[in-house]
């Protein structure tokens, strides 16, 4: 099993196909297992794709306690170190998305470009404001079931799927439903990955960016989260980033390189644009 031994943590990760580097990073408690459905298949035709289970998912280990942005940041450093990795497009989906931040602040000799998708706010909301905290998560856990509460978050139209999708591709559906379940541990550990989200400001730090940068969200991607939208972020992200692209794709909801190939195309088309030396 390929896994890189970290100082406290084995992380999981695996390594396919030619040419440039690009590193995925997932969203908090999403294992590498959902890039395989779709994705992986499509980049790593050109692109040497490489995920990992984050601390805390999947086959990676475990600590019984909270984690940060910062943290999941650092491990990611550390893997592409093993994997011998000097350069890369590293590319993020929601708290991924944070992640790939900060390994970009952190470490811009290593991140040749940053592509944010569907990210949140972090610890604000878009107009600046502290984010809302909600406990509804573990409330919705106990009235589900944990894998009633996990699959349900790809399992529908009001957020993840653009209702035309849904409907015409159920076994895309159905795919990431399963790789997602499969990976899970335990609800604890999902609300130590719920937590991560409420630890790094992605709007505050956007100045600090000084790689090239893709901003990608689903135009429908309109879900209020604790006073901002993903759509809203995206917006805003793209005034404060130096230099950044936005991509905002038609007709496309919260599971943005899952609901239909327009971000898979917009995010190929950026990363051939911009070639590591």
């Amino acid at each position: 099993m390929p896994t890189a031994n970290l100082e406290d943590v084995q992380i999981y990760y695996e390594d396919s196909g030619p040419g440039e580097a690009v590193f995925l990073a997932p969203p908090s408690w999403w294992p590498c297992e959902t890039w395989k459905v779709g994705v992986v298949p499509f980049l790593s035709k050109r692109f040497r794709t490489i995920i990992f289970d984050p601390r805390g998912t999947g086959q990676s280990s475990k600590p019984d306690h909270g984690y940060t942005i910062s943290q999941f940041a650092r491990d990611s450093i550390a893997c592409l170190a093993h994997l011998g990795v000097r350069r890369c497009h590293a590319v993020g989906f929601a708290l991924g998305a944070q992640i790939v931040q900060a390994m970009a602040i952190e470490r811009p000799d290593l991140i040749a470009t940053l592509t944010m998708a569907g990210v949140g706010a972090g610890t604000k909301a878009t107009e600046g404001g502290p984010r809302q905290a909600s406990h509804d998560e573990e409330r919705e856990i106990r009235e589900q079931g944990f894998e009633r509460f996990i699959r349900g978050h790809v399992e529908n139209t009001h957020m993840a799927f653009n209702p035309v999708f849904f409907s015409e591709h159920p076994e895309v559906v159905a795919a990431l439903s399963q790789a997602l379940w499969q990976g899970q541990t335990s609800p604890e550990q999902f609300l130590h990955h719920s937590a991560a989200r409420r630890t790094w400001d992605t709007l505050g730090h956007a100045g600090r960016i000084k790689v090239p940068t893709l901003i990608l969200c689903g135009a429908a991607d309109d879900v209020n989260r604790g006073g901002s939208t993903p759509a809203g972020t995206a917006k805003k992200l793209a005034e404060l980033v130096p230099g950044a692209e936005l991509a905002l794709i038609d007709g496309v909801k919260h599971m943005t390189f899952w609901d239909g190939n327009g971000a898979l195309a917009a995010l190929q088309n950026f990363l051939t644009r911009h070639p590591i030396p």
